[in-house]
């Protein structure tokens, strides 16, 4: 809880300096420039997003976003311009895009933020659709102006963060979540079946809501993108709907009802909208659905900034909320879907892989692996948690008439308790019975990692009792290896061993 009441309070600061800076320069552009509200909206959009997904990535890799996101921008802006124009062309541009940009994921990590750059802006033109500037020309200047104070904007709210001591320490960079290879039966990549379901998710979600919702169809677009984005298995789609649903309702209505309170074009309906940013930031450490919540008021306050309110237009976002996140789960249950399942066991399969590196290397005195393996493991421990909840939430459910049985929640819990233990082993002293029980412990992972890949291993090896009268280190490092090896039979209890072929 307090590793996450610190990230939630770096994330509102870095957000609330960002999005003050951003604003006010966005609001300086559009008076010197003759501008629309469009170039503050877009600004503040992509940095809303931007800060969210760079708060903690080095320089080197923000100096290459910041290379790539004016062209990102001046892209999104004409495609921007076509859905509001040439709905069929804009639509597509759209949806192939956002689908690309998830396909290239294939190449690595760097494709990867290649992707996450280039839909931003994309997701930003949903909110402002109208771009900035007259004419090609001042859609493509103002489009990159506006990407760059985000940009600029951004890095000055991880200065100022850091500046007073509330910024994040970067940690080594986790790899972008998605299911990942052999979960599922379809033998394409992983990010070709995301991207398949992302495109099946949001052509339905235009063509649903031009037909249905001409007026306001881009809430069906933005709910299906939101519940479909970072796909990890259709029961992490269903949880993240229910809680974009649940937190699109309460945030829609209360949005709904403040905004009466203000009347078209109020500057202090914008300074409510920059607070709830804010919020949004810091609660989403906690859960999606506050993030849905907020994000949703924010959109709601911004239509009645533009004199768009009433009761009936709160059913009609209610409505297209519920058939957005409806168009979501069905494409990613029906088009190549991943089994949830599968992720568990390929997650946890790596992070005990990683686990019996260190202490492969431990027992053979590797410190300088050892490190290395213990940074893999905390990585395979963080992912872990990024499927946990839709489990969790699962595993509540079923247990109402199921009170005993095992369920993959377990095991992800299970893993992720081995996190203090490990790092406990990484620190004892020496001493010389440590190998021969890290030994069997290693033995008895092997074993679990083969139960959980459905094939046939040996059966739980018992760990052989601790010497007596060890030091403090020592004895907390036995005591880790005994926590380890009893949250491994309780992984296997989740997976149980399969007996041998010959059996």
């Amino acid at each position: 809880m307090h590793s996450k009441l610190r990230e939630a309070g770096a994330a509102a600061a870095t957000t609330a300096a960002s999005l003050a800076l951003a604003f006010w320069a966005g609001l300086w552009l559009k008076r010197a420039a003759g501008l629309g509200d469009s170039i503050v909206v877009l600004t503040v959009a992509i940095t809303v997003t931007l800060a969210r997904t760079q708060r903690e990535t080095s320089w080197r890799r923000a100096l290459f976003g910041l290379a790539l996101l004016p062209f990102a921008a001046v892209g999104a802006a004409e495609v921007g311009w076509l859905l509001a124009k040439r709905h069929g062309v804009g639509d597509t541009l759209w949806l192939v895009g956002v689908a690309g940009a998830i396909w290239v994921r294939r190449f690595g990590p760097r494709a990867a933020e290649f992707g996450t750059l280039v839909t931003l802006p994309l997701v930003a033109v949903l909110v402002s659709p109208v771009p900035p500037g007259d004419g090609p020309v001042g859609r493509v200047v103002w489009s990159a102006a506006a990407a760059g104070i985000a940009f600029a904007s951004v890095a000055f709210g991880r200065i100022a963060a850091r500046a007073v001591g509330i910024g994040t320490t970067r940690q080594p960079a986790v790899p972008r979540s998605s299911p990942e290879r052999g979960a599922g039966r379809s033998r394409l990549p992983a990010s070709t079946r995301m991207a398949l379901q992302m495109a099946a998710a949001s052509g339905a979600a235009f063509l649903v809501g031009r037909l249905a919702y001409p007026d306001h169809w881009t809430w069906t677009v933005l709910t299906a993108f939101l519940v479909c984005s970072g796909n990890r298995g259709r029961g992490d789609v269903v949880h993240k709907s229910v809680l974009r649903v649940a937190g699109a309702a309460v945030g829609t209505v209360l949005a709904t009802l403040c905004a009466g309170a203000f009347s078209p074009g109020d500057h202090a309906s914008v300074a409510v909208i920059l607070a709830v940013l804010v919020v949004a930031s810091c609660l989403r450490t906690f859960s999606y659905a506050y993030w849905a919540g907020c994000v949703t008021a924010v959109l709601s306050l911004l239509y009645g900034y533009y004199g768009q309110t009433g009761t009936g237009l709160l059913r009609t976002r209610l409505e297209e909320i519920v058939v957005g996140a409806a168009i979501g789960v069905a494409a990613s249950w029906f088009v190549l879907p991943v089994r949830s399942g599968d992720v568990a066991r390929r997650r946890i399969a790596d992070a005990l892989a990683a686990l019996g590196d260190v202490l492969a290397h431990d027992r053979r005195n590797r410190a300088d692996e050892v490190a290395k393996a213990h940074a893999r493991f905390n990585r395979s421990v963080a992912q872990l948690g990024e499927i946990a909840a839709p489990f969790d939430a699962h595993h509540r459910i079923v247990r109402w008439w199921r009170p005993q049985a095992a369920h993959p929640a377990d095991a992800i819990a299970a893993v992720r308790s081995c996190a203090e233990p490990v790092r406990a082993i990484a620190t004892r002293g020496p001493d010389d019975g440590f190998a021969e029980r890290a030994e069997a412990v290693s033995a008895n992972i092997v074993a679990t990692r083969l139960a959980i890949g459905r094939r046939p291993g040996r059966p739980h090896r018992e760990l052989p009792p601790p010497r007596p009268h060890l030091d403090t280190a020592v004895a907390a490092a036995h005591a880790a290896l005994s926590t380890i090896d009893t949250a491994l039979i309780r992984v296997t209890r989740v997976y149980p061993p399969q007996p041998p072929a010959n059996a």
